[in-house]
């Protein structure tokens, strides 16, 4: 696979960089990404199929402030001066994996797709429901009991 996973870490200062940096992100799930390139051995020629996940987000935010010339008091010392204030920043994130899905085979007796198992998403699949069902029948006891 040609290094499906990509970063980026750059300073964004307006929405226009912004949507830039977005599609930028989102050029990971090219096809070439998702099928690695055929690998030819004798009759037959394998492709790797993979899953493609990108995620991003940004966020911008903005402040002001104003003060209107204020009596002097006992323990100020600016002498009541108007005052103003301005503030603003933004930041954002985003990253992209990919993981083998599948391996077209294509060979003498046509085409085959063969599934790559991955025992791990199973076995957290697993006790994921198992909790979940685990909390859902002790919370019908407790409501079914009192």
């Amino acid at each position: 696979m040609n290094n499906a996973v990509e970063f980026f870490k750059e300073n964004v200062t307006s929405f226009a960089e912004a949507n830039e940096l977005m599609g930028r992100m989102f050029t990971v799930t090219r096809p070439d990404a998702v099928f690695a390139q055929p690998v030819t051995q004798g009759e037959y020629t394998a492709i790797t199929a993979s899953e493609v996940s990108v995620g991003l987000g940004f966020g911008y935010g903005g402040g002001g402030g104003y003060s209107e010339e204020q009596p002097q008091s006992s323990g100020d010392e600016t002498g009541g001066a108007p005052s103003s204030g301005f503030g603003s920043g933004g930041g954002g994130g985003g990253g992209a994996s990919a993981r083998p899905v599948a391996v077209i085979e294509i060979g003498p007796q046509g085409v085959r797709v063969e599934p790559i198992v991955d025992p791990t998403k199973i076995a957290l699949a697993f006790f994921t429901a198992f909790g979940s069902m685990f909390l859902m029948f002790s919370k019908m006891r407790r409501q079914a009991g009192g």
